[in-house]
């Protein structure tokens, strides 16, 4: 998924802009439309609204208020600031993706939605987020803490007890959904097992996932994320199950089997006995899958979305994971053959009349 940011100063007319002006009739918004019929298809699952921050700005396109008064859930990608967050929150949308767990789930516990001087409105009887109030997704685990779509990133966005956990999937050679942003291994991000870094790319789609689990550890620090740190003394819990389960570094690429079994540990005796809210919310928390194509011309093949639904059902996870795409024919796709599956439409740009055809 990508980061969209917002300077400060934009956030007075952000607000001041919505609140104003009265939302149109949802007939006249081809996102609501295109939304509507999505919904139409839905045989279990409404599907989710997941909008680039950017589009919500004044003039960038998608009316929150509109897409709420129709019904549908809104989930914003990528905001890493806490004056954003804020003005999400008060604006009422149904969760924020970001980079930043530990912000974000200040934001959620200083907000006082009704006014009455107390904060906390979104969190339940114990502290924690409250799920059915508010989904505060942890992307890529936690991106801008530790090296993305990691075992390390996972367990820093438990930390922060974030409700779900949003990553994202390609398919190896052999078939196997593992954890990457990007259809290659990159050299900023990922090096050999042995220390040697990467000279060009390698396409994930070229290894089977023993070779790219014996082969690449993805540990980088990147230059433009300064808080990321990858040192193996922050994450003691993914540093005992790689040694559990036999894998060569907490940063090696993780399947997405991995990625469940590894939050499914989180909630044992041991952990609960430890930290019991971390493991209350590790024990309920959500996935939020992406499938990724591999260009913007590539469509999400059949066997992808085979693949990760099948690992979601045999993890016994339907009802805790939502499976999301850029692609509209993937999100159809998710709707006819794994109704039992929550799809969720990212949006980069404002919906079209033919996105609303396209969708019929």
């Amino acid at each position: 998924m990508r980061t969209a940011s917002f300077t400060c100063h934009v956030l007075a007319v952000f607000l001041c802009a919505c609140a104003s002006r009265p939302p149109s009739p949802p007939t006249d918004d081809p996102t609501v439309l295109l939304m509507d019929t999505l919904r139409a298809h839905a045989r279990t699952h409404a599907p989710v609204c997941s909008p680039s921050a950017a589009l919500l700005q004044p003039g960038g396109g998608i009316g929150l208020e509109r897409l709420r008064a129709a019904g549908h859930p809104v989930i914003v990608w990528t905001v890493n600031d806490l004056p954003t967050m804020q003005a999400l929150l008060r604006r009422g949308v149904d969760g924020i993706i970001s980079d930043r767990p530990d912000l974000l789930a200040r934001a959620v516990r200083d907000l006082d939605a009704n006014g009455d001087g107390t904060p906390g409105d979104l969190l339940d009887a114990d502290g924690l987020i409250d799920p059915k109030r508010f989904d505060a997704q942890g992307h890529r685990g936690a991106r801008n803490l530790r090296p993305e779509n990691t075992l390390p990133a996972f367990e820093a966005a438990l930390d922060h007890h974030m409700t779900t956990l949003e990553l994202d999937t390609v398919l190896t050679a052999d078939g196997v959904p593992v954890l990457s942003h990007d259809p290659d291994l990159s050299p900023t991000k990922c090096r050999h097992a042995d220390g040697s870094p990467l000279s060009a790319p390698v396409p994930i789609a070229t290894l089977t996932a023993a070779r790219l689990q014996a082969t690449f550890v993805c540990d980088r620090l990147l230059a433009d994320r300064p808080e990321q740190m990858n040192d193996r003394a922050l994450s003691p819990e993914a540093v005992a199950f790689a040694a559990r389960t036999g894998l060569a570094d907490p940063y090696t690429v993780p399947t997405l089997r991995q990625v469940f079994a590894f939050a499914a540990t989180q909630s044992d005796a041991a952990h609960a006995a430890r930290d019991p809210l971390r493991a209350r919310n590790a024990r309920r928390v959500r996935f939020n899958v992406e499938l990724k194509q591999t260009s913007v011309k590539t469509d999400i093949a059949p066997a992808h979305i085979a693949a990760v639904a099948r690992d979601i059902h045999d993890a016994g996870l339907a009802m805790r994971a939502d499976v999301q795409s850029f692609d509209l024919r993937a999100v159809r796709s998710v709707q006819e053959n794994h109704p039992g599956l929550r799809p969720v439409l990212l949006l980069q740009r404002r919906p079209t009349a033919a996105d609303v055809k396209a969708a019929e």
